[in-house]
């Protein structure tokens, strides 16, 4: 997502991932993907994200693509759970705050397709909604 979180971004992100429920979450080589809604919403992170708990008793950053075999997830505690907030730190992350008080932050690399987020239609398996540097949808 090269084209950052500007404030034009941020209202359409935020209107359309308010409720959305994480189901599951996979992890690729070059992915990480948060699949909401029984599978019928996906947030693709291929950069970075972090990780903080509400008692910060959980706190890391997850780099996709650095080498190594020491890489693990901890995000247990906001499956079954919903969006309740999206907030922009920053032109380069953004907040996912969970039902929990968890947030989840995808960061953005101005260099290379980072994060993209899609809505499928559940009949069709069509996207129906996105957001990605592919924009507009």
């Amino acid at each position: 997502m090269t084209l950052g979180f500007t404030p034009e971004r941020l209202r359409a992100i935020e209107q359309e991932l308010l409720g959305w429920e994480l189901y599951q979450v996979q992890i690729d080589k070059y992915h990480v993907m948060f699949w909401f809604e029984d599978e019928r919403c996906l947030l693709n992170v291929a950069f970075r994200f972090s990780f903080r708990s509400t008692d910060s008793s959980i706190e890391y950053v997850y780099d996709v693509q650095a080498p190594g075999d020491r890489k693990s997830l901890n995000v247990d505690s906001i499956l079954r759970c919903p969006i309740t907030a999206v907030k922009a730190l920053d032109e380069r992350r953004l907040a996912l705050i969970f039902s929990t008080g968890d947030t989840l932050v995808v960061h953005d690399s101005p260099e290379e397709r980072s994060a993209w987020f899609y809505r499928y239609n559940p009949e069709t398996r069509r996207v129906v909604w996105a957001v990605d540097d592919d924009e507009p949808f």
